[in-house]
């Protein structure tokens, strides 16, 4: 006796194809970003290996559900149970398309021009930082600088030359003809960002959106006290770091 073998309609099958078609995409997209290193735009330098293991799942997944819908067109596997419509993959769409026609940039000027300029902390606790040389440029971190300013003696810093890198911005609340240079520090992604900045002044602010600069220059405390500012001696714009978070 012949046994009829069924088989998933036409349509479910196309939408699995289509589904599948989107995931693959997806997963491509993310191994790209995973290897060229421009998930960091996003995401924290350790998070690369994982993302690059999701890739692959994702891909292989996939691949195997793209299998199984060929075989169902070849009618060697029937499916007599109703699974849920993979339109919902319709959703991968957005992100895909996005990430792979213009994936967005890093943090930058924008996101970091409405912050207002930082003040010191009212508290008594004071961080015994080593003591900046008065005779030779420090480089340091706008995080480093920051902390020094808030947890430590203000007086410690100033007069001293120091060497920053980041990005340009210009802050509300800044008096006129300042500027900032500014550094996004990040946990885990994006979504807990913290800015570090500081005001320089006595350069003109280079031109171009989210330009990169190392400023070099003497500290001062402006007369309320209440900012550090960085009076320019140098700035040179640079390329933007491979990783441009603290």
């Amino acid at each position: 006796m012949e046994t009829t073998r069924k088989t998933d309609p036409p349509v479910r099958v196309a939408w699995q194809v289509l589904g599948a078609t989107l995931v693959l995409l997806l997963a491509t997209v993310v191994f790209v970003m995973a290897v060229s290193g421009s998930f960091r735009n996003y995401l924290q330098d350790w998070l690369g290996p994982w993302l690059l293991a999701a890739a692959v799942a994702m891909g292989a997944l996939a691949l195997w559900t793209l299998l199984d819908a060929t075989d169902k067109v070849a009618g060697l596997r029937g499916d007599s149970h109703g699974h849920g419509s993979p339109r919902v993959a319709l959703l991968l769409l957005v992100p895909t398309l996005l990430f792979a026609v213009s994936a967005p940039a890093s943090l930058g000027a924008s996101a970091a021009g409405a912050a207002p300029a930082k003040t010191k902390p009212t508290t008594s606790n004071t961080v015994e930082f080593p003591p900046l040389p008065a005779d030779s440029v420090t480089e340091m971190s706008v995080q480093d600088f920051e902390d020094r300013y808030a947890f430590g003696d203000p007086k410690l810093l100033a007069g001293r030359p120091v060497r920053l890198l980041g990005f340009v911005a210009r802050q509300a609340g800044l008096a006129a003809g300042q500027w900032s240079v500014n550094r996004f520090r990040i946990y885990c992604c994006v979504a807990d960002a913290t800015l570090f900045t500081v005001p320089v002044e006595g350069a003109d602010r280079p031109e171009g959106d989210n330009a990169w600069v190392e400023v070099e220059g003497v500290v001062d405390l402006d007369a309320s006290g209440e900012h550090p500012v960085l009076t320019a001696s140098s700035v040179r714009v640079v390329q933007q770091p491979e990783d441009p978070y603290l």
